[in-house]
């Protein structure tokens, strides 16, 4: 599945540049002309990266950066900004690179798989689920409900991640056992149901109308949350 961008920037001319460039990389692109259209289209998709003009006609790009760290979405800001206080500025907002107007588009492509790279290694995988309102962040070990962190014990994770990358079938509770908790496991079977009751507390997920942890009687547990398309 290809990778999504959204680019964020005024001029049409510059953005359908960017757009043409990032398409023929193999990346799916949206282009947002103002905040408000940026806001609709972060509500609706799931970004991989966003390429941010810091000047828009509604306001500052860089009022949408703490938006963007809570979705754990890198940033590569594209502006006309070419002093060393404003890289500094907007290097301290949390952007993950920098590139002053004009600039080489190849060079922007470069950047933008650089950025990704630097990214995956930092988080892993970031899988998200029902619209984003569920994202596990494989190698950071992070879970993020309605884009705010809930802290789960080590066990916990492991047992959400293994039943949300398993979604297609049934997980039984011996599976579990077996998986997470190793074969030399001396607990009861039932102990697995402890961890998916205070799973399912932090998730605020419902047993009776699940969200994303499903009770299959007499087999084990089915996660059932909507994967998001990247």
């Amino acid at each position: 599945m290809k990778n999504r961008v959204l680019v964020i920037e005024d001029d049409k001319k510059i953005g359908d540049l960017i757009k043409v460039y990032l398409i023929n990389a193999d990346f799916e692109v949206d282009i947002a002309y103002n905040i408000k259209e940026a806001n609709e289209l972060l509500e609706n998709n799931n970004y991989k990266l966003v390429i941010l003009d810091l000047m828009l006609p509604d306001g500052m790009g860089e009022n949408l950066m703490e938006d963007f760290k809570l979705l754990k979405i890198p940033v590569i800001m594209v502006t006309a900004k070419a002093s060393e206080e404003e890289k500094l500025a907007g290097f301290s907002l949390g952007a993950d690179d920098y590139v002053v107007k004009p600039f080489s588009p190849r060079e922007l492509v470069a950047r933008v798989k650089a950025v990704l790279k630097r990214y995956e290694q930092e988080y892993g995988q970031i899988l998200s689920f029902n619209k984003g309102k569920l994202r596990i962040c494989t190698k950071a070990f992070q879970v993020f409900l309605d884009d705010r962190e809930i802290l789960f014990t080590p066990t916990e994770f492991k047992i959400l991640l293994y039943l949300a990358t398993n979604s297609t079938k049934v997980i039984t509770r011996e599976e579990i056992i077996n998986k997470i908790l190793g074969y030399q496991f001396e607990g009861y079977e039932r102990t697995i149901d402890a961890h998916i009751k205070n799973i399912r507390h932090k998730l605020k997920d419902d047993p009776k109308s699940p969200q994303f942890i499903q009770t299959v009687h007499g087999f084990g547990y089915k996660f059932c949350g909507i994967k998001d398309e990247s």
